[in-house]
């Protein structure tokens, strides 16, 4: 095991947790990622992904070499380095059996729960020698905001064809085999300001006509492949002006592009 690492898998958790890794801001964390696979005697490489997504840090890769000959098959396993943005501090404690942030802000199980069992997955393999037929380990940085990390990973260096991604909150031994295409469209309407209590016939409210807008939309589950969704509006400067302007945002997906577009 390495030096200074707690010897479980939820200490290994609590650890990584307690460091901030924001999109982005994901070096403290990969270090320490590299580090434990280092110890282990494996090789990190790092892409230059972080120059050219704005994150410090790249993509991180580790390869177990297979022990075994032909007849089984390489995997890759994989998970992101990032956590949505904490608003506190971060001070994940265990208690009852449950892993909590005492800070009162996220955890940041998203993702590292998952980087915790890769690790420790990795440490068992080598010092139980179990075999295996290849295993490699992908950690990409700034997920959270567009998978930006593992869009600019180039799959030609993974030598398994077949890979498991650790991110999503199914029950256990739930696979996804799939995910929509998805698309974001933000809507401004212009309408035409007015004092609300002397001349509203003057103007022209904008929050009404996107309302009338959105009320002709299929929203909701459109069907077993697609869904959309208004999500956010804003408008109006005040309570008694007619509203010169609103925007709001459209979230659309679906397993099929065609029907997305």
């Amino acid at each position: 095991m390495p030096p200074n690492w707690a010897p479980d898998v939820v200490g290994l958790f609590t650890e990584l947790a307690a460091i901030p890794s924001p999109p982005g801001s994901e070096r403290e964390v990969a270090d320490r990622v590299r580090a434990y696979l280092e110890d282990l005697g494996l090789q990190v490489s790092e892409d230059d992904a972080g120059e050219r997504i704005g994150a410090s840090a790249g993509n991180l890769l580790c390869r177990l070499e297979p022990t075994i000959g032909n007849g089984g098959m390489p995997i890759f396993l994989c998970a992101h380095l990032d956590t949505v943005q904490p608003t506190g501090p971060l001070e994940p404690v265990v208690e009852d059996g449950v892993v909590r942030n005492a800070g009162g802000t996220i955890l940041g199980a998203d993702n590292k729960a998952a980087i915790a069992a890769m690790l420790a997955a990795a440490r068992l393999i080598l010092s139980e020698n179990r075999p295996h037929a290849g295993v490699e380990l992908l950690f990409t940085p700034k997920e959270e905001v567009g998978l930006k990390g593992a869009k600019a990973f180039d799959p030609n260096r993974l030598q398994a064809g077949v890979g498991f991604v650790y991110d999503h909150a199914a029950p256990i031994g739930e696979v996804v085999l799939g995910a929509p295409h998805a698309r974001q469209i933000e809507v401004t309407i212009r309408g035409w300001a007015a004092h609300a209590g002397i001349a509203p016939e003057e103007g022209r409210s904008a929050i009404v006509a996107a309302a009338r807008a959105i009320a002709d939309f299929r929203l909701g589950r459109l069907d077993d492949e697609t869904t959309a969704n208004v999500g956010l509006i804003e408008g109006g400067t005040a309570k008694n002006i007619v509203p010169d302007r609103c925007t709001f945002s459209i979230d659309v997906r679906s397993h099929s592009e065609t029907k997305l577009a």
